[in-house]
């Protein structure tokens, strides 16, 4: 067996319209989503690398496209109090229920705020964050609009940006296959995960998108569990 799969396409539940699942079963998928993020390296990737582009900086504006249930933001905020940063972070999520559960998650910490918007179409002018992150979304969209959401990202960044995704791989795909059947019974995450990692990218290929939308200087860091970290610092 090849280490690397074909891309595969196709459409995960999330991308699916939102009446196509419960709250509650979205509520059980984004829960897993924060305990990946938890215990297989994005949240330690996320803060690594935020934290070699805020060196020394005394406050951040942060934005974060595709949020979730926002425990990244989360993240961000108990890491800049610990650091002594000031931070505000921006979370937008183009699903109304995505941000009504992140509400909930994020009542305590009012450096965050909330907004239902698209990340291809972002209602921000210029330059208006010292960091833009996404993370685990550019392998939801074809090849076209993954390009237009970097555009934008390079659009309203004003010091850097962090992309997060998936690499590709055989042994990441049956990981994702055997502990989604392990530690969950939500059917979004037992078809979402393992979709994800066959729909992701390669260096090669992440590389190749970051230069269509007209990135330049930027690194390709892979990171444990399978992690792809596309970083740069903008003009």
């Amino acid at each position: 067996m090849h280490m690397i799969p074909p891309k595969k396409g196709g459409l995960e539940f999330l991308d699916l319209p939102p009446d196509v699942c419960s709250m509650e079963e979205l509520e059980g998928s984004l829960a897993d989503l924060r305990v990946v993020n938890r215990y297989l390296g994005d949240k330690r990737a996320l803060l690594k690398h935020l934290a070699a582009k805020a060196r020394g900086a005394d406050r951040l504006t942060v934005l974060d496209i595709a949020t979730g249930s926002a425990d990244l933001p989360v993240a961000i905020v108990e890491w800049a109090r610990k650091e002594g940063i000031g931070v505000s972070v921006t979370a937008i999520d183009i699903n109304n229920r995505s941000i009504a559960i992140a509400r909930r998650q994020t009542a305590r910490y009012p450096e965050i705020s909330l907004l239902v918007a698209d990340g291809l179409n972002l209602p921000f002018p210029d330059k208006s964050f010292d960091i833009v992150m996404c993370t685990k979304t550019v392998h939801h969209m074809k090849d076209p609009e993954a390009i237009g959401l970097v555009r934008e990202i390079l659009r309203v960044a004003k010091r850097g940006y962090i992309i997060i995704d998936i690499r590709r791989s055989w042994i990441a795909y049956w990981l994702i296959y055997l502990l989604t059947r392990l530690f969950s019974r939500n059917r979004m995450t037992r078809f979402d995960g393992p979709l994800s990692v066959l729909k992701s990218y390669t260096p090669a290929e992440f590389a190749v998108l970051a230069t269509s939308a007209g990135a330049s200087g930027f690194r390709i860091h892979r990171e444990p569990f399978w992690l792809l970290v596309l970083s740069g610092e903008v003009g």
